[in-house]
Parts: C-alpha cells; structure tokens; sequence
C-alpha cells in the first residue's frame, strides 16, 4: 500500500495479478478509505484500490484508469456525491462501471435520484469492518 500526497488520490494498491479489479472510492474521510482497504484486503489481496479525496480528483484518476466498481461518499464538501456521480455517468468509456452511492443515512430522495441517475445501489455505510466486509463480497466477488 502506498499513501500518496494529500489532496490528490489516498492509497493505491498493486497487486500482481493481470486478472485483478480496480475499484476505486470517492470519499473525503481518510479514515473510510483506511476502512474500505481493510475490508477488500480481507476479501482477497488481489483486488487494486485507488481513492480520491474529492471529485475533482477522482475525474483526474478516471481520464487514465478504468475501475470495475465505483463507490461515492454523498456527502463531500465542495462537489457532492449526487454531482459527482453525474460527471462520472458522462465519460462515456466508464458509463457502464457500476456505481455505489456510500452514505452515513439513508435519505429516500437523494437515494432514489441517485438510482435515477445510473447508481446501481444506495448503500448505508456499515458500522464494522465486518460488516463492510460482508456487504463487499456480496457486491464484488
């Protein structure tokens, strides 16, 4: 795992398989992206991960990298969730990767606009490794 300079991505990993999904997180905690790498790692170690600590940034990573799955923290300063997720929709080469909206609460009108807008799911942030774990495996593996 390597940490990269703040404000541009939060950790990248490499594994050596040529067959290993990229996921990438767009999430302004650092801590998240701490949490959401434990619980891939637990997963399988072959999975790359890249996080970007706002959209801004995330566009940048996605003008070179092609992720499998995308998840999107709602509530960013600056650019939220909802309008990242609508710049992200735009790049036509990445249309199709499926894209979790990742939340602290479920609020029923940015969840179904969300779901309008080409999110596959609106997901509540779990409360445990464990339990973020078990929600990755059903959505990745």
């Amino acid at each position: 795992m390597q940490k990269m300079q703040e404000g541009a991505i939060g950790y990248i990993t490499k594994s050596n398989s040529a067959a290993c999904k990229l996921i990438l997180l767009v999430d302004d905690d650092e801590d998240e992206h701490e949490i959401f790498l434990s619980a891939l790692k637990s997963i399988d170690k072959t999975f790359d991960f890249v996080s970007a600590y706002n959209c801004d940034k995330a566009l940048d990573l996605l003008k070179e990298l092609d992720p499998h799955y995308i998840f999107i923290d709602v509530n960013m300063p600056k650019t939220n969730g909802m309008v990242c997720l609508q710049e992200i929709k735009k790049i036509s080469r990445i249309a199709q990767v499926p894209v979790y909206m990742y939340s602290t609460g479920v609020n029923a009108n940015d969840s179904q606009r969300a779901l309008q807008m080409g999110a596959v799911d609106y997901i509540i942030k779990p409360n445990s490794i464990t339990a973020l774990t078990a929600l990755l495996k059903k959505i990745i593996v």
